[in-house]
C-alpha cells in the first residue's frame, strides 16, 4: 500500500513540476523522507521503485510540447529556441531569467527582510488562531509519536522552502505590487502551515478524547466538524467578493485600449508583464486588431527571437543582423548571462519609420540602450508613444489636432481602485492607477512644448493654451468620479491637479491683463485644482501657488462667497 502511494505521489510531483519549479524544493524534502522510510522498512521493491521513477517521468511529458512546438513553429510566441537540447535545458532552468530568482539580476535576495515580510503576511492571511495552533503543534508534537515524524518533515519542508526562496527573491518587497508577486510563492508554505495547524487541533483534541466518556468524545468530534464547516463558510463569506472575478474585465479592456491606440497596420513594442501579456494574448489568441504586430521590447535582442518569431509578423521589420551589445542591460542581467543583442533600438526605429510603418511603444523605453535618443523622440498618443525623427517633429497645432481626435482615456471601473476589493498590491489597482497618468500625457506634453518655445507669455500662444486646456479638462472629467455625498475621487496623481491648475493660470494671467470676462472662470479652476493638490500632495513647497491663489481671491471675492469649502 505504501509503495502504491509513493507511485501516485511521484506522478503528482511530476505534474507539479510542470507548473511551478519551486515545487522541487518540496519534492526534494518530502520525497527523500518517503523513500528513506520505505527503504528502511523494506516496504518497496526494485520494480516498484522503477515504477515510481517512471510515474514521475510520465507526469513530466507535457514538456515534450516545447521542442515539438519549436519545430512546428505554430505558437504565436515563445521564450527561447527549444529545438536543441541546450536550448531546451536553458528554457527549463530559466537561465535567461534568473532560474530560482525573480529577476535576471545577480543581486541576492534580502533574506531577513523577506522573512520578516513573510511572517507579517502569514499572520495577516491566516490569522492569529491558525498561527497559534501551528505553534501548539510544533511544541507538543514530540508527545505524540503518531504524528511526530510527519510534523517535523513538514516543518523542515516549509522552513527549507521559505528560507531558500527568501534568499533568492531579489525584488523589492516594500513595493505593493512586488509584495503581491512574493505572496503567490508564499502560498506553498502557507499550505504546510495550515496542515500543521490541523495537527495542532488534533494535539489539543486527543488528550481531551482520552479523558472524557465515549459519548462526550463523539459529541466533541461532531462539534469540531461543525466548527470546521463554519470556519470554511466564514472564509467563503469574507473572501468571495475578492475571489469572484466573473465581472473583472480590466485586463481585457486594458489590452484593447493599448491595441486600439495603434494606427492601422502599425507596430506596438511593449515591455512588462501587464502590457505585454494582455496585448499579445488579445492580438494572437483572440485575433483582435489583426492588422498590427505586437512585439516585446525585452525579447527582440535575444539571438533566438528572429528565427522563432519571424513567421508571425506582417509589419515588423527585422533590422540588419549587426552585433551590438546593450552594455547596461548585460550588466543588469549579469556578466554570466552573456546575452548577445543583434541590434539596438535606433536600428529598429529607423527601418520602420523609413518604411512608413507607424511605430509605437508602451511604456516608455527603460532599457540601457540610449543611442536612439540622439535621433528619435516619442510623442504620447492615447496610451502609447509614437516614435518620430527629431528632425521631423509634429507642429504643436498638428499634434493637438491629432490627440483631440483620439480616445485617449482609459476610464477604470470604480471598483478597480477600491482598496477593500482590490488591494494596492493587485494588478487591477495598479492598472487603474497607472492608466490615470496616461490620460494626462498628451496635455502635459503640449504644455512642455508651449513653454519650451516661450509661447505661454505671447499673444499668439493663447489659442494653443485654450486648446490644451480642453485636453486637460477632458482627461480630468473622465478620470474623476463624484460620490453620493458630493466628494470627488481622482484616479490620477496629485501632480496632475497641479499641472491642470498651472495651465488655467497661464490663461488666467493673459485674461487678467486684457480684462477678459472669463478670467474669473480660470481663477476658479486654479483655486480648486491647487487646493486639491495641497490636500493630496506631500510636497510642502507650495508658497508660490498659494500666492497666486491669494491674488486670485483678491481680484474675485466671489470665489470665497460661492466656494467656502475652498478655505
Amino acid at each position: 500500500h505504501r509503495a502504491r502511494v509513493a507511485i501516485e505521489a511521484s506522478f503528482l510531483s511530476g505534474l507539479s513540476m510542470c507548473n511551478q519549479h519551486t515545487s522541487g524544493l518540496f519534492i526534494a524534502t518530502i520525497g527523500s523522507w518517503m523513500f528513506l522510510s520505505l527503504l528502511r522498512d523494506k516496504a518497496i521493491s526494485l520494480r516498484q521503485f522503477c515504477q515510481t521513477a517512471a510515474a514521475f517521468a510520465v507526469a513530466m511529458t507535457p514538456y515534450i510540447q516545447l521542442p515539438a512546438s519549436s519545430y512546428i513553429r505554430t505558437s504565436p510566441s515563445t521564450w527561447g529556441d527549444q529545438r536543441t537540447f541546450f536550448g531546451f535545458w536553458k528554457h527549463i532552468t530559466r537561465e535567461e531569467y534568473g532560474t530560482f530568482r525573480l529577476t535576471a539580476s545577480d543581486e541576492p535576495g534580502d533574506l531577513f527582510g523577506n522573512l520578516l515580510t513573510y511572517t507579517e503576511d502569514l499572520i495577516y492571511e491566516l490569522g492569529i488562531p491558525t498561527f497559534s495552533l501551528t505553534v501548539i503543534c510544533l511544541l507538543s508534537a514530540w508527545l505524540f509519536p503518531k504524528i511526530r515524524t510527519i510534523v517535523y518533515v513538514f516543518l523542515a519542508t516549509a522552513l527549507g522552502y521559505i528560507i531558500f526562496f527568501c534568499a533568492q527573491a531579489n525584488i523589492d518587497h516594500s513595493r505593493n505590487l512586488m509584495k503581491g508577486v512574493l505572496e503567490r510563492f508564499w502560498m506553498q508554505s502557507n499550505v504546510v502551515v495550515c496542515i500543521l495547524a490541523g495537527c495542532g487541533v488534533w494535539c489539543v483534541y486527543k488528550p481531551l478524547e482520552d479523558r472524557i466518556p465515549t459519548k462526550a468524545a463523539s459529541a466533541l468530534t461532531a462539534m469540531l466538524g461543525v466548527c470546521a464547516i463554519l470556519a470554511a463558510a466564514q472564509q467563503i463569506h469574507l473572501n468571495y467578493e475578492v475571489c469572484d472575478l466573473s465581472n473583472n474585465l480590466i485586463m481585457r479592456d486594458y489590452g484593447r485600449k493599448l491595441l486600439d491606440a495603434v494606427p492601422k497596420n502599425g507596430v506596438l513594442m511593449v515591455e512588462g508583464d501587464m502590457p505585454s501579456l494582455t496585448s499579445r494574448y488579445l492580438r494572437y489568441c483572440e485575433d483582435y486588431r489583426t492588422d498590427i504586430d505586437v512585439v516585446d521590447q525585452e525579447l527582440i535582442g535575444f539571438p533566438w527571437f528572429k528565427p522563432m518569431h519571424k513567421h508571425i509578423y506582417k509589419n515588423y521589420i527585422f533590422p540588419y543582423d549587426r552585433e551590438f551589445y546593450f552594455k547596461t542591460v548585460l550588466a543588469r542581467k549579469g556578466d554570466k548571462a552573456n546575452i548577445p543583442f543583434t541590434y539596438n533600438f535606433a536600428d529598429v526605429f529607423k527601418v520602420h519609420i523609413d518604411a512608413g510603418i507607424p511605430l509605437n511603444i508602451y511604456p516608455f523605453m527603460k532599457h540601457g540602450d540610449e543611442e536612439w535618443k540622439k535621433y528619435f523622440e516619442t510623442w504620447p498618443m492615447s496610451m502609447v508613444f509614437n516614435v518620430k525623427y527629431k528632425s521631423q517633429p509634429y507642429t504643436i497645432p498638428e499634434f493637438i489636432e491629432i490627440v483631440s481626435d483620439l480616445d485617449f482615456n482609459f476610464s477604470p471601473n470604480m471598483d478597480y481602485c477600491n482598496k477593500a476589493i482590490y488591494p494596492t498590491r493587485s494588478w487591477e489597482y495598479v492598472i487603474a492607477e497607472s492608466c490615470g497618468h496616461t490620460a494626462f500625457f498628451p496635455a502635459e506634453h503640449v504644455h512642455r512644448l508651449i513653454t519650451a518655445e516661450g509661447l505661454h507669455s505671447k499673444a499668439e500662444g493663447l489659442p494653443l493654451l485654450l486648446d490644451n486646456y480642453k485636453l486637460y479638462q477632458r482627461a480630468y472629467d473622465t478620470l474623476t468620479r463624484v460620490k453620493a455625498d458630493g466628494t470627488e475621487v481622482h484616479y490620477f496623481g496629485a501632480d496632475h491637479n497641479k499641472n491642470y491648475g498651472v495651465m488655467a493660470y497661464l490663461i488666467y494671467s493673459s485674461y487678467v491683463t486684457s480684462g477678459h470676462a472669463d478670467a474669473s472662470k480660470y481663477a476658479r479652476i486654479i483655486v480648486e485644482q491647487w487646493q486639491v493638490y495641497f490636500e493630496r500632495s506631500q510636497n510642502e513647497d507650495t508658497q508660490g501657488l498659494k500666492r497666486v491663489i491669494t491674488d486670485a481671491m483678491k481680484r474675485f471675492p466671489d470665489l470665497l462667497t460661492n466656494d467656502k469649502h475652498i478655505l
